[in-house]
């Protein structure tokens, strides 16, 4: 069970504005994607800060932007994924051999992908990292493949291939420095367990945000047993 399943860029916390707006250009169609030789968004930081989600999360949210299937009067943040991608999932390490992802991402691309509305491939390289040197090398080639977009994520960037790097909109995804900015976070799940938004206090929601350091398993999980202690109920 998850109370709190991101759907929009809003649900997630980047504290970089420069970095959030690139994917606010992107998701707005006001910056192509790919552009000027980056095919690539790369998300890093610690553990539990929603790197995966937001990875998975992404070719949805531009299918429904390359759709124009949400409100306009809303802020692009505030976009809900109402169209459905059908990214290739690179699930790294285990043996994963660069042979075979490079020849994955050819067959793809040699097809017309007529169910996306973008006309373009997704692939997603969960924990990029953990891929060998090698792999990752052999990912600069397809990389400048037409039609490709990639979605990296990553605990660790110092890991990770300067040629991706270069390649991709590197996003870092850390604990925010401001802990107001989980308060309204809190607030949802409060009420998604019948709760009072204010049933919390925002002090009580920012110190459980500083203690969770920027992981949001860890911070949602404590925001719901504090709210069980209050009487809060788990949605059946």
């Amino acid at each position: 069970m998850s109370l709190f399943k991101p759907s929009c860029l809003d649900d997630f916390i980047i504290n970089n504005q420069s970095e959030r707006d690139v994917l606010e250009f992107i998701l707005g169609g006001k910056l192509p994607f790919p552009f000027n030789g980056k095919s690539g968004i790369l998300l890093h930081g610690y553990f539990g800060t929603g790197k995966s989600t937001l990875g998975f999360l992404l070719p949805h949210l531009l299918e429904t932007a390359y759709a124009g299937n949400y409100p306009k009067n809303n802020c692009i943040g505030q976009m809900r994924a109402a169209e459905e991608a059908r990214p290739e999932v690179f699930r790294c390490g285990g043996g994963l051999s660069s042979t075979n992802i490079v020849k994955t991402i050819y067959q793809l691309n040699g097809l017309w992908p007529l169910f996306h509305h973008g006309k373009t491939d997704y692939f997603i390289f969960d924990e990029v990292d953990k891929l060998t040197l090698s792999a990752q090398q052999s990912l600069k080639s397809v990389m400048d493949l037409e039609r490709c977009q990639y979605f990296f994520t990553t605990n660790y960037l110092d890991r990770v291939d300067t040629g991706i790097i270069n390649r991709s909109f590197v996003i870092e995804m850390n604990q925010s420095t401001n802990p107001a900015d989980y308060v309204k976070m809190g607030q949802s799940i409060l009420q998604k367990m019948t709760l009072a938004p204010t049933a919390m206090p925002e002090a009580s929601i920012k110190a459980i945000a500083q203690k969770a350091k920027g992981s949001l398993r860890d911070f949602v999980n404590d925001v719901v047993f504090d709210a069980l202690k209050l009487g809060g109920v788990l949605p059946q």
